[in-house]
């Protein structure tokens, strides 16, 4: 007879642990929250991506990995050592593979990573109305990407509002570099964008042109969409 008791109370833990999810690790849960596959995190930079996902629209993950005939694509999330890296690379048919450093600050990688997929989704799509066609015309007249000598004064700094475009030097090289780190500071918010968009008239219409075209192209976002309380209106 106890030995019964036993059987069922093992059995009643076990049915317990799997539907409260007891029994599964930190990385699984958060793998299984947002769908998608993490490798080499430890917890504290479990925290960081978790915290980070938390933030964004509900079903907005799930969206982003699809493409049209293709539903088990997924994000892949791989962590390193080395300190304020990311990269990123996409296969259509497998899924996004953002590669970061481990830090502190490793949310402005996966926001840049983040803005990447949005922008491979979106011109990937068969039926692609594009996204930020206009981009270029939020830059200084005649500007070219690449040339960070001649255009870094328009780079943000403490002695440059009025006529700052870019969030960075690093920012002025390339296009997605560019958006990558708008997007990046714009999930950021409260820690100083919002000073930043106040002050800097050009970097706020690139902002404001960034977030609508991202609520534009995926249904799953509004203007409720946490990168946006960084203008102070949520």
């Amino acid at each position: 007879m106890k030995i019964k008791k036993m059987i069922q109370f093992i059995l009643f833990t076990a049915v317990i642990f799997s539907l409260t999810g007891c029994g599964k690790s930190y990385e699984k849960k958060i793998e299984e929250r947002y769908g998608i596959e993490i490798e080499g995190a430890d917890n504290d930079t479990l925290k960081i991506i978790d915290e980070y996902f938390s933030k964004l629209p509900k079903g907005f993950v799930s969206e982003l990995e699809k493409y049209e005939g293709i539903d088990d694509r997924k994000i892949f999330i791989k962590i390193n050592d080395e300190k304020g890296m990311y990269d990123f690379s996409s296969d259509i048919a497998k899924g996004d593979y953002w590669t970061i450093g481990a830090s502190d600050d490793m949310d402005m990688g996966l926001g840049y990573c983040t803005m990447y997929s949005i922008w491979y989704n979106v011109t990937r799509r068969k039926d692609t109305d594009g996204i930020l066609e206009d981009w270029d015309s939020y830059n200084p007249v005649g500007f070219q990407y690449g040339d960070s000598d001649t255009y870094s004064k328009y780079a943000f700094s403490e002695n440059n509002y009025e006529n700052a475009y870019f969030i960075s030097d690093g920012t002025i090289n390339h296009k997605l570099s560019d958006m990558g780190g708008y997007f990046a500071v714009m999930m950021r918010a409260g820690k100083n964008i919002e000073s930043m968009l106040e002050q800097c008239p050009k970097i706020r219409a690139k902002a404001e042109y960034l977030c609508k075209e991202i609520e534009r192209a995926f249904n799953t976002v509004d203007e409720n969409a946490y990168w946006n309380s960084c203008f102070g209106d949520i």
